[in-house]
Formats: structure tokens, sequence, C-alpha cells
């Protein structure tokens, strides 16, 4: 045999179940029955033991001919009505089996919709459950995964095509003003660097790989300076930042993450709130407990939205706007990366929309 031969013949051994052998399977998974026939071998030799070691009894005991026939007789129809009864207890077992083989030959196939539909109080009944959860988790892994690929392609579209056109006009020479086309090139490859940035870290929150660096800090000063971070932004349409803090609130977190925090609520309130109006954060502390708000005057969340606003790849706002580098991850890390921090995040009620995260102090 030849080493391509005999690798072939290895992949085959691994791989018994490729798609092109699923209909020999599921032929084979609708014509068999063998449960049920086992079930009911084992009642019938569990009767034919019962039934040797009363005849072996009978004949020891010196029980008389006559007697002796009649209990065999007598053993005729209970044999006949407990086979009937094995096949009876047999036939929903072998029924939901075949249900379940059925379910799984589906999947097997692709199709993620496929339920086993058997409701039972035995290990088989837990054994379909399992299953169904687990073909309920894989559903919506694929649909996260279909919606992350829309989501990413989406807003990829966009800023390479600016690049791509901008390119085209400084290399053949038709671009009036060839240093606002770069600041432009340069815009678009900064939104494109935060769409990366934003992916790797909602990679490793759902990974669970994200490691933090907690230290004491101070969370009126890191939220000033991220306000100051995005600061330019909120100037270009006219938005004040303010910040309303009691006192100096210390927090244990990792410093970095939690800024990034900070900063994608801003920025999300800053898209959303209307020109020449104000952004305001607020921290104070409650017991234990540290709080920020940020409060803006935009028209709010969308009740249909807020049930899955910190869900990745969602926005209020279903016409993308690509210019602002973003895929609808900014509730959504923010969300992981609190979590991580043993703190939770919600969205508070308007007017204007509002976002708070409490975290222990």
């Amino acid at each position: 045999m030849s080493k391509a031969t005999k690798a072939e013949a290895a992949h085959d051994h691994q791989h018994p179940h490729e798609p092109g052998d699923l209909k020999a399977l599921e032929h084979k998974a609708h014509g068999m029955n063998r449960l049920g026939r086992r079930f009911l071998g084992a009642n019938l030799a569990v009767l034919g033991v019962a039934i040797m070691m009363i005849a072996i009894a009978a004949q020891t005991m010196m029980i008389e001919p006559r007697d002796r026939r009649l209990v065999m007789w007598a053993l005729i129809p209970a044999v006949l009505g407990a086979a009937m009864v094995a096949m009876l207890l047999a036939r929903p077992v072998a029924r939901d089996a075949k249900r379940i083989c059925s379910a799984a030959m589906k999947v097997a196939a692709g199709d993620l919709s496929a339920r086993t539909g058997v409701q039972r109080n035995d290990e088989l009944g837990e054994a379909a459950e399992m299953f169904d959860v687990m073909v309920l988790r894989l559903d919506t892994v694929e649909q996260e995964r279909s919606l992350m690929l829309s989501s990413i392609s989406h807003d990829l579209r966009t800023p390479l095509a600016a690049l791509r056109a901008a390119v085209e006009a400084i290399r053949d020479g038709v671009a009036p003003d060839p240093d606002l086309y770069l600041a432009g090139m340069e815009r678009q490859v900064r939104a494109l660097s935060s769409l990366v940035d934003d992916l790797q870290l909602h990679t490793k929150i759902i990974s669970g790989t994200m490691e933090l660096k907690r230290s004491k800090l101070d969370l009126t000063e890191l939220a000033d300076e991220a306000m100051e971070t995005v600061r330019p932004l909120a100037e270009l349409r006219r938005i004040k930042l303010l910040l309303e803090a009691d006192e100096r609130v210390t927090v244990d977190a990792d410093g970095s993450q939690l800024a990034r925090v900070v900063r994608n609520l801003l920025d999300n309130a800053i898209r959303h709130a209307p020109d020449d109006s104000v952004v305001l954060v607020q921290i104070h502390r409650e017991n234990s407990v540290a709080s920020l708000r940020v409060i803006d005057e935009g028209a709010g969340f969308p009740p249909e939205f807020r049930d899955r606003a910190f869900e990745p790849f969602t926005r209020a706002d279903e016409a993308r706007d690509t210019r602002t580098g973003t895929a609808g991850l900014g509730l959504s890390i923010a969300k992981g990366i609190v979590t991580a921090h043993q703190g939770t995040v919600g969205l508070g009620n308007g007017p204007g929309g509002v976002v708070e995260i409490s975290l222990p102090a």
C-alpha cells in the first residue's frame, strides 16, 4: 500500500461520518429498531430462565406429571402477556431513540433548527434535553458568527472604498489637495485600527482570556482624563462635557480597561447627542458601591433596542455610520469589561440616553 493510500485510509478511519455518508447513516437510523428488539429479547430471556427454573423445581419436587402439565400450560399465557408488555414498553423507548438519532442526522447535515421533541422523565429524556440545549447553543453561536461576519464586512467596506478612491486620485494626479486627501486617509486608517482593536478585545472577552492589571485608582480622575480624550470630537458639534462628583471615589480596577469603558460610553453619548447640547458624567459612592453615569440629551434608547443594547454588533440606529469606525461593539465591550471587574452595567431612564456602571468600591 502506497503512502497516499495509507493516508487516505487513515483519514477515512478518523472521519467515518463525512457529509457523503449522511444519507446512508440516516437510512440506517430510520431502518433500525435494535433497541426495541434488545429490550424484548432481554425480557424474554428472563422469562425463559424463570420457566426453566420452575420446570427444574417442579421435577425436583416430584410433582405429578398431570400437575406439571397444568403449570406449563399456565405459563404459556404468562409468557405471551410478558412479551406483549415488553413490546409495549420497548416501543416508546425505540421511538424516542429514533427521534434523537433523526435529529442528530439533521444537525449533522447542517439543520440547526432540528429538535428531538422527546419529553421523558428518565435518562433517555435527559439525553434528549441535553442534545436540544447543545443544538440551541450551536445555533446561537452560528447566528452570532454570521452577524459578526456581516457586520465586519459592512463596516470595512466604506473606509476601504474611501482609501482606494483617495489612493487612485493621488496616483492619477487628479487630487486637488493631496494633503487634504492624506488627512482623510489617515482618519480612515484610524477608524480601521479602532475597529480591529475592538474586535480583538471582543474576542478576548468572549473567550475569557482578557487579563486585568488591577490597582487602586481615582474614578473621578480617570473619567476626567477620558473626557479630555474625546473632547475634540465633542467640540466639532459644540457639545459640552461636564463632570459631577461629590467626592473622590477610589476603585480597585484595571485603569486602561476601565478608561476604555468610559471613553466608549462618552463616544456613544456624543454620537447620539444633538448639536449644542451637554453630555454629563456623574460619579458617586453609596456604601461600598461606586457608580458612574453618562447622560446625553439625545432621543434616548428606543424601547425595542433596550433589551439587546449590550449585545455585540447591534446599534440603536440600523442605518450604519461606518465613518465612526465602530461595529456596534461599544456597549458590548463596556459590559464585558465591567463584568470582569465584578460590576454591573445597565441603561437608565431618560430623558435622553443614560448608561450607568456600578463597581465595588
